[in-house]
């Protein structure tokens, strides 16, 4: 299929229609979302890897100077804050967060510096967020003149394009393979248009929805925020983003405890459910013996399962078994069925 029929998508846009990436087009060649809102936060000073170490999930002694590492910030009770993501970078590290919670790590990072040799600044008026998602995006990057760094999580390099220099980050965010890409906004609109001239369209909001459910990619205030435990979310995401030998950080003694235990008490978990239409989020799940079973926090309808509802909830610990059967809360009530993993995960641990 040519890569002008699998691009068919059109949204009104200031009374001009706007061609953006369909599913097809996403799987087959790629396409980019706009994350220009993220956080990008530059910490430098001697103390930097003793103060961010003491704050955040991860061992950051494993940082290597092309290969960055997941994270999580948690407060003192474990609850989830923020995930992200750190390289060491511009003789300091670069920390990557969601556009949710980026403004209240920014902010309590600046405040835990007492004597310590570290400096925060914000790169946002510098620096933008857009990245490259699909089957071939390595190779349509390359189609541009922009030389990926290697397929593994997190490797990172720069590279030098129309006289700036630009950050490649190999970043899984759909379980296709993909690049986030730091642009400085002195270029960033020569990029994009560079992007769609090579028939790389932008990913609209809805079908960014899609590809992350499908890939298992939690989204902040969506699928978790402050009443959520780091440990809750599902093991992909536990394994990639904590540790739990580096000692002491924020969050680590409760996170230590449920580490010992074996398991939280419910877990974020893929469910397909029948029927044709997505239940609401907070939508109830119940069992025969158990009217409070779980809730589901998003639900999309899912090419990966051939069209039907996928939905990722929290479900107590006594019905995470695949396979398990559940009511959804919904008038009519319909029945889900749980999953043994994302549809296509993401490809957050080297293989």
């Amino acid at each position: 299929m040519g890569r002008a029929r699998l691009a068919t998508q059109t949204h009104p846009s200031g009374g001009q229609a706007t061609v953006t990436a369909t599913y097809a087009h996403v799987a087959e060649l790629a396409g980019w979302l706009n994350l220009s809102e993220a956080g990008i936060l530059h910490l430098a000073g001697s103390d930097r890897l003793r103060f961010l170490q003491g704050q955040t999930t991860n061992d950051l002694r494993l940082l290597l100077p092309d290969r960055g590492l997941y994270t999580a910030f948690c407060t003192p009770t474990g609850h989830l804050l923020s995930d992200g993501y750190v390289l060491e970078a511009d003789d300091g590290f670069l920390l990557v967060l969601p556009p949710e919670t980026w403004g209240d790590i920014a902010d309590r990072l600046s405040k835990a510096i007492i004597l310590d040799d570290v400096v925060v600044l914000s790169l946002q008026e510098e620096l933008s967020l857009l990245s490259v998602q699909g089957g071939s995006a390595s190779d349509l990057l390359e189609e541009i003149g922009i030389a990926p760094p290697p397929a593994l999580p997190l490797a990172h390099h720069t590279h030098l394009w129309q006289k700036a220099e630009i950050r490649i980050i190999y970043n899984d965010r759909t379980g296709f393979g993909g690049f986030d890409l730091l642009v400085p906004y002195t270029i960033l609109e020569e990029l994009q248009t560079a992007l769609v001239a090579s028939a790389c369209l932008p990913i609209d909001a809805a079908l960014a929805t899609v590809l992350r459910y499908e890939a298992g990619v939690p989204q902040a205030g969506v699928d978790w925020n402050e009443r959520t435990l780091a440990a809750e979310l599902h093991e992909a995401f536990v394994q990639s983003h904590i540790s739990y030998t580096k000692g002491c950080y924020v969050g680590q003694e409760v996170l230590m405890r449920i580490h010992a235990r074996g398991h939280t008490n419910r877990r974020w978990t893929p469910l397909r459910v029948a029927g044709t239409t997505p239940p609401p989020r907070g939508t109830p799940l119940s069992a025969p013996d158990r009217p409070d079973a779980g809730w589901i926090t998003g639900a999309v309808i899912s090419p990966a399962l051939d069209g039907a509802v996928l939905a990722w909830g929290f479900l107590r610990n006594e019905y995470l078994a695949p396979g398990t059967t559940l009511q959804v809360g919904t008038e009519p009530p319909m029945l889900a069925t749980v999953l043994p993993g994302a549809p296509r995960p993401a490809r957050w641990l080297a293989l």
